[in-house]
């Protein structure tokens, strides 16, 4: 029988008029499904670069790596962005409505009517569950970013590790909160494996149980939920990997549930970084010899680390493009010994993340002897109003501080961010 066009309206209104069926009928006119996912950004501007703008919403995130890698710290900046999402998202799209009005004012119309549409669906921001498998969710650490942890309509941890029980409880945690964080999904057992003797082993039992997130799956909103997965890696058991023309183990890799593998439309690695030393200007460094004796290790003549490094790359992208790298630092509390004075609160590095960003997109050149260049739009550096030279700073201290005092600068390493999809 030959295709009839004019039968494509009754098709859905047939469907959509079926309750029993409880299929879901999308269009690119639905909810503004045509413009794409609504995206949460990370705190971290090189983060939400390297994933498209942010966790894209109505999807199933998978982020992995080794202890230590700032998978969880990540999540904490995403919980004080969604607490916080109507400004966060008017100072985004405002940026990218500036962007458009001189280039595309159709887009840029686009844009603000996103926009509007944001503001209407959270304006009181998103609401996150956390499930604690760990036990590890640090309360005070979270107070201390930020993060609104005394209203339970902006976030609750639950302290919960059968899979099943998870599962099940998830089901209804969709329709009270936007995001939905299960740290870790290793650390989770099914209940074969809870009521295991001592010395038993049962194979695929956590895996098998995953597979009840099906159900979770079919309530996900499309315009609302975001659901997102942490898991621990380990080795790669009698893999090989060609590097460097030579056969070596493979790297370690999250467990191989398919369930999870295949319905993640984000993976995210992890993989911790160098640690960092406090110098004399109180600026962070990876390099120990240039680090200051001020700060050693009480009880030890090694030198205190006071930050840690974190890069992660996107796996899998199925809403922006893969493969692009993340880098951040995360600075622990840091004291002067001698006056007790408090120098460098716990938190990101954001600082470091503009100055790589503006030398990425040349809008800083590095020069020698430890100068920076800021460049014009012809990227050319800027002579000195007096004499000869170019205006610079000594330092990267200086050049941090000129980005965090100038408004200009500061937005357009930002707006690059922003537009590079």
């Amino acid at each position: 029988m030959p295709v009839d066009p004019t039968r494509r309206q009754g098709f859905i209104d047939w469907v959509r008029a079926e309750q029993s069926w409880e299929t879901k009928v999308f269009t690119g006119n639905t909810d503004n499904l045509g413009d794409g996912p609504d995206r949460i950004p990370f705190l971290n501007p090189t983060m939400t670069r390297a994933t498209s703008r942010g966790l894209p919403v109505g999807h199933i995130i998978r982020s992995w790596g080794e202890e230590g890698s700032g998978k969880s710290l990540t999540n904490l900046g995403i919980i004080y962005v969604a607490q916080n999402y109507p400004e966060y998202m008017t100072a985004e799209l405002e940026r990218e409505i500036r962007f458009w009005q001189g280039r595309n004012k159709l887009q840029a119309v686009r844009v603000k009517a996103r926009l509007k549409r944001i503001l209407k669906k959270f304006p009181e921001g998103m609401g996150v569950c956390v499930y604690d498998t760990e036990q590890r969710f640090t309360f005070d650490l979270a107070e201390r970013m930020g993060i609104d942890i005394r209203d339970d309509t902006k976030l609750i941890v639950m302290d919960e590790n059968i899979i099943e029980n998870i599962a099940y409880q998830m089901q209804e945690a969709v329709e009270a909160y936007h995001i939905i964080i299960i740290d870790s999904v290793s650390n989770a057992e099914s209940f074969a494996e809870a009521n295991l003797a001592p010395g038993e082993y049962e194979r695929g039992t956590a895996a098998a149980a995953w597979k009840r997130l099906r159900a979770v799956r079919r309530k996900l909103d499309r315009t609302e939920n975001t659901i997102i997965l942490v898991d621990q890696v380990r080795a790669a058991l009698g893999k090989t990997v060609w590097q460097g023309g030579k056969q070596v183990a493979a790297p370690p890799e999250p467990p191989q549930i398919r369930f999870l593998k295949h319905n993640a439309s984000m993976n995210i690695a992890y993989s911790g970084g160098k640690k960092l030393y406090m110098m004399d200007d109180h600026t962070l460094t990876d390099k120990y010899d240039k680090a200051s004796t001020d700060f050693k290790s009480l009880g030890s003549d090694g030198k205190e680390v006071a930050g840690m490094e974190m890069r992660c790359k996107v796996m899998k992208n199925s809403t922006g493009a893969p493969f692009r790298n993340g880098n951040m630092r995360f600075g622990f509390p840091c004291y002067d010994i001698r006056t007790g004075e408090l120098i460098q609160d716990v938190g990101f590095d954001l600082g470091y993340e503009l100055l790589i960003s503006a030398e990425h997109y040349h809008i800083i050149e590095s020069g020698g002897g430890g100068m920076y260049y800021p460049l014009d739009e012809k990227f050319k550096r800027i002579p000195k109003s007096r004499g000869k030279g170019s205006v610079g700073w000594k330092g990267e201290p200086a050049a941090r501080a000129a980005i965090e005092n100038d408004d200009e600068m500061r937005e357009r390493i930002l707006s690059r961010l922003t537009m590079d999809k």
